[in-house]
């Protein structure tokens, strides 16, 4: 108890209820076996996902990436040109009628993006979570330099599970218990202009 007039030993620290919870320390005897880190959406044909770690090399990631692009550009202008195909097969269409399918087709594509045609050319996304995060700003800022890429981040959060094993129970999986983890990611989505 204070004497009185006195105020009673407050806390040095500040309680802040917007920060998450510190994880509990290991106990004695126990060893920190790391899950790896679960993939969050499988690729596309549209948004072709890289995922890469601090040991991947730099110029291989942009080179997967450039081919990456070439390919979606490759699949966009084929499809530009099957509807001109198309256009061009149907001969007992009045001129009107081809004129107003042109009409269409343009104004849709402007609409929609850069109104060449390759609007749906697709995008690359880069990820990267923890150490690797450097790795996938210096190739955002590699494509971002390029005159014909358009580069966007986004950030996030993962979460990743651990085991946690006691010391004896390796051999037979143990009841050691599991802890999850909150780890920094972040993406780059690159796609041509």
């Amino acid at each position: 108890m204070a004497p009185e007039g006195v105020p009673e030993a407050v806390s040095q620290v500040p309680e802040d209820t917007s920060k998450p919870a510190k994880l509990p320390p290991v106990p004695k005897g126990a060893t920190l076996h790391r899950r790896p880190t679960p993939t969050r959406i499988p690729s596309t044909h549209t948004a072709r996902r890289i995922y890469i770690t601090a040991k991947t090399p730099f110029r291989s990631v942009t080179a997967r990436v450039r081919k990456q692009l070439d390919k979606n550009l490759r699949e966009a202008s084929a499809a530009n040109t099957a509807f001109t195909n198309r256009l061009a097969s149907n001969k007992t269409a009045s001129l009107d009628d081809r004129i107003r399918a042109i009409a269409r087709q343009t104004s849709a594509s402007q609409s929609s993006g850069t109104g060449i045609g390759l609007e749906n050319a697709g995008e690359v996304v880069v990820l990267g979570t923890g150490r690797a995060i450097p790795k996938v700003v210096e190739v955002a800022l590699f494509f971002q330099k390029q005159r014909d890429c358009v580069v966007q981040m986004r950030t996030g959060s993962v979460s990743a599970v651990d085991d946690v094993v006691l010391e004896g129970e390796e051999e037979g999986g143990g009841q050691g218990g599991e802890r999850a983890r909150m780890m920094s990611s972040l993406e780059a989505s690159i796609r041509l202009k």
